[in-house]
């Protein structure tokens, strides 16, 4: 039998668009002391060989930014779901500096996992000339197509914008909890089909090819976690033998209608310097299309680290599968940038 939460989510964790726009303590702009003392930390760090997993809190220290970063990883965890912290002047660095001080500040958030079967731990996400953004193995973040709402598979996600399109790339967050106090309220009767789970396919450049199906809500020590990609659950709902139930379409409808409700959705924009964190257990994110400068050196480039939390959130052990990160199987890294 399943177990579903019948009672509306409370908190901080189920927002509105209304209640992001009337306050400001989403998102926090760095002090000038907060700025020295992310210089000072990659002073220690520049230039040092070896994996990205070997440097460590201890190795880039922050007395000033640290305890900010405490109430970010707090708030994200276990409150609102996501957090915008401005103000890194990325144009006084080299690419590499701001790579070590994304990294850096990580570690103060989480534990990176691997984000792809090239085992990268830093991800860049930028368009990377593939020709159809629906094929299967394509992964969105390689294309400047738009991105549905979805969770990434890791507790937490952090995006660094380093550099902007000449226009889109929009970030849209939406609280999958709000979404779900809007199906329990107007429609109830499609959240079995929701718990019982949608279809989903393969999406990594390398490993076979299987289908499986994913439920999109769950309640563990009654806790309520979402997990839901609308774009793989597409691409699986269009492959060759994969069949959905008219209760499942109808229950997919409803939720694509909910996540898009422009009550519910905000949308943010990403200026150099910014990072975005988002808890993939209550919050969905996507982003608008985008198109690139004509000059190579302006395309839209953000950084992207996939992280466990340090203090575990209760969630199915299917959950707990999705969100470990994703095997590397390939040497080739395509991204042309550091890595790991």
């Amino acid at each position: 039998m399943i177990n579903i939460h019948d009672n509306p989510i409370t908190g901080a964790g189920a927002w509105t668009r209304a209640d992001i726009e009337s306050d400001n303590s989403w998102f926090h702009e760095l002090t000038r002391a907060e700025v020295d003392d992310l210089e000072t930390a990659l002073q220690a760090v520049r230039g040092r060989e070896g994996p990205l997993l070997d440097i460590t809190q201890d190795d880039f220290p922050l007395p000033v930014l640290g305890p900010r970063l405490a109430e970010i990883e707090r708030d994200v965890r276990a409150g609102r779901g996501f957090f915008l912290l401005r103000g890194i002047p990325v144009e006084r660095y080299e690419a590499d500096d701001v790579f070590l001080m994304k990294w850096g500040i990580g570690t103060y958030l989480g534990r990176a996992i691997s984000q792809n079967t090239y085992g990268d731990m830093l991800g860049h996400v930028f368009d990377h000339g593939k020709d159809d953004p629906k094929a299967v193995r394509t992964r969105g973040y390689q294309t400047n197509a738009s991105l549905d709402f979805h969770v990434d598979r890791a507790d937490m996600t952090s995006l660094l914008c380093l550099r902007q399109g000449r226009s889109g790339g929009l970030s849209r967050v939406v609280s999958s909890m709000s979404i779900y106090n809007r199906i329990l309220a107007d429609h109830p009767e499609h959240l079995p089909p929701l718990y019982d789970g949608l279809p989903y396919i393969t999406t990594e450049a390398a490993g076979t090819m299987e289908t499986w199906n994913g439920p999109v809500f769950d309640v563990t020590d009654g806790v309520l976690s979402c997990s839901f990609r609308r774009g793989t659950i597409q691409k699986a709902i269009e492959a060759p033998g994969v069949e959905i139930s008219p209760q499942k379409a109808a229950a997919l409808a409803c939720i694509d209608e909910a996540m898009y409700d422009p009550s519910l959705v905000y949308e943010m924009e990403l200026a150099p310097g910014d990072i975005q964190f988002v808890n993939n257990y209550t919050i969905l994110h996507g982003r608008t299309a985008f198109t690139d400068d004509p000059d190579e050196r302006q395309k839209r480039h953000v950084v992207r680290l996939w992280l466990k939390f340090f203090t575990p959130r209760p969630a199915s052990d299917y959950i707990r599968d999705q969100y470990k990160g994703i095997a590397k199987q390939l040497d080739m890294n395509p991204a042309g940038f550091r890595t790991q």
